[in-house]
C-alpha cells in the first residue's frame, strides 16, 4: 500500500493540544509488570485511564507545593467594636470584667487607730499615782510608746518625771513642754482651742498629742455632771475608722473614744472654767533637750498657765486638790 500523504494522527493530536510533547508522561502512567505496588495493601494504582479498579480506592490528587508546605495560620482577631459591646453589657449588668469585687463582709476592717508611725510600740495606758500627776502620767505614756523608761516601773517613771518638772499643784503647759523636751520630744504645734485640721494631720503623719481639758467633760457618761471641772491632762493617741478620737485618760487608767463635738467642748470650755486649755502636738523625732525646751516653750505658752491635775469624776474625787 502506498504511503499516506495526509498528516499523521499524532501530529493532529499534538497540534490540538491533546498530546503532550514530553513522551515521558506515558511512562509515569504505565505501570511495569514487575514493579511492586507502592501504595498500601488496601489500595492499588489505577490502570491506564481514569476508571479505578473495582473494589479499590483511587489515589488522591497531588496538591501543589505551595499548598502542602505552608503551615495553617490562625486568622482570629478580636474586634475592638465587639469587645467594647461586651464590656458595656457587663458593666450594665453590674459585673465588670475581671475578678468579682469582694463583698463588704469579706473586706478587712480599717485600722482602728492612726498615728502609730515613728513610735516604738503601742501606747500603754497608765494610771496616775496621785491626785495631781496626770501631766507626768500622760508624758510617761509617750515615753513608753517611744521605747523609753527602761529599767523603771511605770510608777517609778511617773514619779521621776513629776519630781523633775512639776510640783504638788500639778503640771502647767510650760512644765509639760519642758518635760517633753527632757525626754527628746518636740512640740511641733500648740493650740489654745481645738483645731480639727491640725490634729487630724498630725495623727495621720505619725504624731500624737497631749491636751489640757475640763475633767468633767472629757469622759463620756462619767457622772452627768455639767459643772466646771479641773484642768486635766489626757493623751490623744489616734483616730478610729469612725472618726472618733482615742483618749488615754490617766485619771481612770482607761482608753475611750470621743467624737469631734465632745472633744471640742472638753478642750474649749477650760477657758471659762480655769482660764486655760488646748493641745500640744508631739513628735517622737526630737533632738537636743536644751534646744527643744526653748522651742517647746513657744508652743506651750498658748495653753495658759493653769496646772493640770486629776479628775473629780473618778477615783481621786476625795483627794482632789486645786479644785
Amino acid at each position: 500500500m502506498p504511503p499516506t500523504t495526509g498528516p499523521r494522527p499524532s501530529s493532529i493530536i499534538r497540534s490540538r493540544g491533546l498530546l503532550p510533547r514530553a513522551q515521558g508522561l506515558f511512562m509515569n502512567v504505565t505501570r511495569p509488570q514487575n514493579l511492586p505496588p507502592s501504595l498500601p495493601p488496601e489500595q492499588t494504582a489505577a490502570p491506564q485511564g481514569n476508571a479505578p479498579v473495582q473494589g479499590h480506592l483511587a489515589p488522591e490528587p497531588v496538591l501543589e507545593t505551595e499548598q502542602v508546605t505552608g503551615l495553617p495560620q490562625d486568622r482570629f482577631e478580636e474586634s475592638p467594636e465587639v469587645a467594647g459591646q461586651w464590656a458595656a453589657q457587663a458593666a450594665g449588668a453590674g459585673q465588670p470584667l475581671g475578678a468579682r469585687p469582694m463583698e463588704l463582709s469579706q473586706m478587712e476592717p480599717a485600722p482602728s487607730l492612726t498615728g502609730a508611725k515613728g513610735w516604738a510600740q503601742q501606747t500603754p495606758v497608765l494610771r496616775q499615782t496621785d491626785a495631781t500627776n496626770c501631766g507626768a502620767t500622760a508624758a510617761a505614756m509617750l515615753v513608753r510608746a517611744n521605747g523609753g523608761g527602761q529599767g523603771q516601773t511605770d510608777a517609778q517613771l511617773v514619779q521621776s518625771l513629776e519630781s523633775r518638772y512639776s510640783d504638788s499643784k500639778g503640771t502647767t503647759p510650760d512644765q509639760m513642754g519642758q518635760m517633753l523636751a527632757g525626754q527628746g520630744f518636740e512640740v511641733t504645734r500648740g493650740a489654745s482651742q481645738f483645731d480639727r485640721d491640725a490634729l487630724n494631720a498630725a495623727l495621720d503623719s505619725g504624731k500624737k498629742a497631749v491636751a489640757l481639758v475640763d475633767s468633767n467633760r472629757i469622759q463620756p457618761g462619767a457622772s452627768g455632771d455639767t459643772s466646771a471641772g479641773s484642768a486635766h491632762w489626757v493623751e490623744i493617741d489616734g483616730k478610729n475608722a469612725q472618726g472618733q478620737y482615742r483618749i488615754n485618760d490617766p485619771a481612770s487608767g482607761s482608753s475611750y473614744d470621743v467624737d469631734l463635738q465632745h472633744l471640742t467642748q472638753a478642750m474649749n470650755s477650760g477657758w471659762d472654767s480655769f482660764n486655760g486649755g488646748g493641745m500640744l502636738i508631739v513628735s517622737p523625732q526630737g533632738g537636743d533637750a536644751g534646744a527643744l525646751a526653748a522651742a517647746n516653750a513657744n508652743h506651750s505658752a498658748t495653753l495658759g498657765d493653769s496646772s493640770g491635775i486629776g479628775s473629780k469624776n473618778n477615783s481621786f474625787g476625795s483627794r482632789e486638790s486645786g479644785s
